[in-house]
């Protein structure tokens, strides 16, 4: 089951919305915090769940290039990745080829970006919390 989180840029954009307080109506907006909340504690939760399916591609992707480097795939597991037999290295500079591969490291990067995510939506309902006292 894939679901849809939205982007950074977009969390920003609506955040910069939502923030807006009506001081003229505290009233109202103490009506609204609970909606707010719920609504960025959703996209936590969907930032944190494909940050944690990014970390567990990464794993399965690591063990498989981590066979790759040290000459582990049969031909027939070659052919399914679209790959050359990679050349004999030594055991000690393994951990560089997987470092620097970009298949792992977009993957990182991917985990990265839902983790910023999560914080962002993290602050927000902090902010959030902070706004019945301000109010």
């Amino acid at each position: 089951m894939s679901v849809e989180t939205p982007p950074l840029e977009e969390l920003i954009k609506q955040w910069e919305k939502d923030s807006q307080i009506d001081s003229i109506e505290p009233g109202r907006e103490l009506l609204k915090i609970p909606i707010i909340h719920s609504k960025y504690n959703k996209y936590l939760l969907m930032h944190n769940l494909a940050s944690r399916r990014a970390s567990l591609e990464y794993d399965k992707i690591r063990k498989i290039k981590w066979m790759y480097y040290t000459g582990k795939l049969d031909s027939k597991q070659l052919d399914e990745f679209g790959w050359e037999p990679f050349q004999f290295t030594l055991k000690s500079d393994i951990q560089i080829y997987i470092d620097g591969d970009d298949d792992l490291n977009k993957l990182k990067r991917k985990r990265a970006y839902h983790e910023e995510a999560s914080k962002f939506c993290e602050y927000i309902m902090k902010e959030l919390n902070n706004r019945t006292y301000q109010l």
